[in-house]
């Protein structure tokens, strides 16, 4: 080895440790960027065949400045994340439907006694019955009477608040859909452009760590909208769903919601260029596209009792809508043919309890009332088969419907209060399960992340303990360079 040869050993020295010095740096100043990878500086050795057995080194050079990154960690997370998003939204839902039908206690106290009431669904249908009841035995008691007409609009109002309440819920779950496919469209057309700055940023050989962090993170949020795949071809992504393409290199397919959301105009989301239906199968656009969906409510009339009840919709909003709408209208027909078949106090005959508010459309928990006439004269609220004195039978009748097993839960007969428990019951269980899921769920995608984080993350200790290792290095090929300098100097005295 001449000692100018050994000269460029130095050098190379030099600036090989130079270039980690300048990936620690920048990792240090990166150490709280949101996404950001650990660089490093992969080094080679640099040598010269001389013969062909023997070889002589020149040094080091920079391989490459590669971020740290597991591509498997990243398309596992993904997909796992996807699929927590989706939970994420069915487990919040049946949260908050629980919280629409959880019975409650109101406690008075006072300095004599305590008064415990008790308002909720089950409450409005016991104080229903219970004001019937006390009718049956004093049909002539002008406050009784309005008494059940009060009941009756009590528990209406009881029942139709918490039906508005699922509207407004699956009316979020529609906005959420429109919102989640504006957003992957949006972050889609990022991470296309994001593609050609990355593809110019490394023509010859350049670095754009801090662009693929960006795109990176875009893809993360991506996978928590809908299930994507992400392949990736010299340094340029193709993202798709199903195997269509969504992003491919600097080009996007726009996604588009079609539909109002209701029965006969049913929510889907499709491929703007071909019209096809996208299939979105995990992500939060699927939990919302499912729970918008509104096939499992329909209205019910006398031929259909007794109406078999049963939770195979596909969203939970839409069977709990309808385990409310079969409740009331399987009571409003059953009282109503009672009702109409009596005289009311003055020898009249009977009117429905309950009408429509609509009378073109059929009864249902969205069109009901009670009867305005009853509102304006309670002495029309019918107890009696007839006017002979003392005849109830009409008001008996009704108080026995609380005990009449005229429901149906996926074929078991049911009284109406226990087709209420069964309806709570499977909310509970359904909604502890969906609660389990999505625990499992994000502790599986949390946990991913960490061993993403691992990799990727930029650790202080980490990079200062490189900084005084790339600076020592450094200065021991300066201090070659150095006495290779005063040996060429001491030659050039001697000359």
């Amino acid at each position: 080895m001449s000692t100018f040869g050994t000269y460029s050993i130095a050098y190379s020295g030099m600036y090989v440790n130079q270039a980690a010095l300048t990936t620690t740096s920048t990792n240090l100043a990166n150490v709280d960027t949101t996404g950001a990878s650990k660089v490093q500086v992969a080094s080679a050795d640099s040598y010269t065949v001389t013969s062909s057995e023997t070889s002589k080194g020149n040094g080091v050079s920079v391989a490459s400045i590669t971020r740290s990154r597991d591509i498997y960690l990243d398309s596992t997370y993904r997909t796992q994340n996807a699929d927590s998003a989706y939970l994420s939204v069915k487990s919040g839902n049946m949260e908050y439907i629980d919280t629409l039908l959880t019975e409650y206690d109101v406690v008075t106290t006072s300095d004599d006694d305590t008064t415990t009431t008790t308002s909720g669904v089950e409450a409005a249908i016991t104080d229903f019955f219970d004001a019937w009841e006390t009718l049956s035995t004093s049909s002539t008691a002008e406050s009784d009477r309005v008494a059940v007409v009060t009941a009756g609009g009590d528990l209406l109002s009881t029942l139709t608040s918490i039906d508005e309440a699922l509207q407004q819920l699956q009316a979020d779950a529609v906005t959420g859909v429109n919102d989640g496919v504006d957003s992957l469209n949006d972050l889609a057309g990022q991470v296309a452009e994001l593609n050609v700055q990355i593809a110019q940023a490394e023509v010859g050989g350049g670095e754009a760590s801090y662009l693929r962090d960006q795109r990176d993170a875009l893809l993360d949020e991506m996978s928590g909208l809908a299930n994507i795949s992400v392949t990736e071809t010299n340094g340029t992504l193709r993202v798709t769903m199903d195997g269509v393409s969504l992003v491919n290199g600097s080009k996007t397919n726009t996604l588009v919601v079609e539909g109002s959301g209701t029965t006969d105009d049913p929510l889907t989301v499709k491929w703007a260029d071909s019209g096809v239906e996208a299939d979105i199968s995990s992500g939060s656009i699927k939990g919302y596209l499912e729970d918008a969906d509104q096939t499992g409510y329909e209205t019910i009339d006398a031929s259909d009792l007794p109406y078999d009840f049963t939770t195979s919709a596909t969203s939970s909003i839409s069977t709990m809508r309808q385990a409310l709408n079969v409740l009331i209208t399987t009571l409003a027909i059953e009282l109503n043919s009672l009702a109409s078949s009596g005289v009311d106090l003055d020898g009249n005959a009977g009117l429905d309890f309950f009408t429509a508010i609509d009378s073109s459309q059929p009864l249902s928990i969205t069109n009901i009332e009670v009867n305005p006439e009853l509102v304006k004269d309670a002495d029309k609220v019918v107890t009696s088969s007839s006017d002979q004195d003392g005849n109830n039978s009409i008001a008996d009748a009704i108080c026995d419907l609380d005990s009449d097993t005229s429901y149906q839960n996926d074929g078991t007969s049911l009284d109406i209060i226990d087709f209420y428990a069964a309806v709570t019951t499977w909310l509970a269980t359904a909604g502890d399960t969906a609660a389990s899921d999505y625990e499992t769920q994000a502790t599986l995608v949390s946990q991913l992340d960490n061993q993403r984080q691992a990799v990727s993350a930029i650790s202080i200790d980490e990079e200062m303990s490189n900084m005084i290792k790339f600076q020592t290095a450094y200065s021991a090929s300066a201090r070659v360079m150095n006495t290779i300098d005063e040996m060429l100097a001491a030659l050039m005295d001697a000359i």
